[in-house]
């Protein structure tokens, strides 16, 4: 299905003379720009899907709770075979994984558009299919993340990423309006786009060419040393640890506002309707758009590590002012001061594992961050709860107000992080 990678003898792209960064450096790269493509299609097709998903099940059980534990059915793979799935990036061909992936996705798609359209679909299906299109998520995410210090000289490192981050926030915006105006046609169509949007990403991974993967030799370790061997690396590398824990905060106590708080926000709060979500989430991915690109733009940052803190803090308290607003330019500016800060925090908390570990782990190292996105589903059902017991508003609050105490609790806890 795919052609073989190019190998060459040197262990990423050759180091360019010396020049000034700008915001698109990364661009220059004829491979990377083909993974951001990609990126730019799958953010798509995952958006939409983000969209759809609520609605759907929703539609179908008129459930805040369900919505709380499909979101759940989703992040359960992340915490199941994340770890697995770094160790795969690290010894096999991380391009090939991603068209395996990136077609099972598709398939996927085209599946639920088919259960949709012949009137069939049972809120059963939509549990099996997302948690399938979970467990190719948590065997593509490490793989794509780790081709990024393949494809660009070491200076780039931080735009890179950054870039691959804004990829993935432009289609926030776009991909929840598309969706959201046709599922004023039904959601049958949501699903046929993101099939076919999958099938044009699948050509833009084939034609990249990949430099060579350091892998370890056939047979010399086992799947459980190499497992191993990733906690001992973090173990004597304290920043590694300090940069990964934080991030636990983020991923339970505040990444459910979008997948549970919104859609309910957007229908109960706000009387916006289903094509509402799309609108709200659009508005998120404009500040997320922001914070990226801002990231991308930075040629040197220090302490970086204090930055991540206020960046959570400054997270929680666009979380805080949401849960309070029940108007919709107010809640707009609460979306977008949220994603930026989100964002911000994943792109430099990304670049700075990728920073710190050597190429041979990178797939191992970026998969550890699955221990803290496995736990969303326990985020996610404490937030359909929350939802379903307090209300939308109450809810987020209690989620909001957890977030900024811990992340005040890390910042006096954590020094190593501070230092970094």
């Amino acid at each position: 299905m795919a052609e073989q990678a190019a190998v060459s003898t040197e262990p990423a792209v050759p180091v360019q003379p010396e020049r000034r960064l700008t915001t698109f450096s990364s661009l220059q790269h004829r491979d990377y720009r083909y993974l951001w493509l990609g990126q730019v299609g799958h953010s798509a097709s995952l958006w939409m899907e983000q969209i759809v998903r609520p609605v759907l099940i929703l539609q179908l059980t008129d459930s805040a709770l369900m919505v709380g534990l499909v979101v759940a059915t989703r992040m359960t793979p992340m915490l199941l075979f994340g770890l697995l799935a770094g160790v795969a990036a690290d010894r096999f061909d991380r391009k090939r994984i991603l068209l395996v992936t990136q077609w099972v996705t598709m398939s996927i798609h085209f599946l639920m558009a088919a259960l949709v359209l012949a009137d069939v679909i049972e809120p059963w299906h939509v549990f099996v299919t997302t948690f399938a299109s979970g467990t190719s998520m948590a065997f593509n995410q490490p793989a794509r993340q780790s081709l990024i210090p393949q494809l660009v000289p070491r200076e780039a490192l931080l735009n890179a990423v950054a870039l691959n981050t804004s990829a993935m926030n432009l289609m926030r915006i776009l991909g929840p309006a598309i969706a959201g105006v046709l599922l004023l046609s039904g959601v049958g169509p949501v699903y046929l786009l993101n099939g076919a949007v999958l099938l044009g990403v699948m050509v833009s991974t084939n034609l990249m060419q990949v430099p060579y993967q350091p892998r370890p030799p056939e047979g010399e370790t086992s799947v459980l040393e190499d497992l191993r061997e990733s906690f001992r690396f973090v173990a004597r590398t304290p920043a590694v640890f300090a940069i990964i824990g934080p991030a636990l905060i983020l991923f339970v106590f505040g990444m459910p506002y979008l997948s549970v708080f919104v859609p309910l926000f957007a229908k109960d709060v706000l009387d916006l309707g289903d094509s509402g979500v799309g609108a709200l989430v659009s508005a998120a991915g404009v500040g997320a758009l922001i914070g990226s690109l801002t990231m991308a733009s930075q040629t040197q940052l220090r302490r970086r590590g204090l930055l991540l803190l206020i960046f959570l803090a400054l997270f929680s308290g666009g979380l805080l002012l949401m849960s309070r607003s029940t108007m919709v330019p107010l809640s707009i500016i609460a979306l977008m001061l949220t994603a930026s800060m989100s964002t911000s925090y994943m792109a430099l908390t990304n670049g700075l594992l990728l920073e710190l570990s050597p190429p041979e782990m990178h797939g191992r190292v970026m998969s550890l961050l699955s221990l803290d996105r496995g736990l969303v589903p326990l985020g996610a059902t404490i937030a359909g709860a929350l939802a379903a017991t307090l209300g939308p508003q109450d809810g987020l609050l209690v989620m909001a107000s957890v977030c900024l105490g811990l992340t005040l609790l890390a910042a006096v806890a954590a020094p190593a992080l501070r230092r970094v």
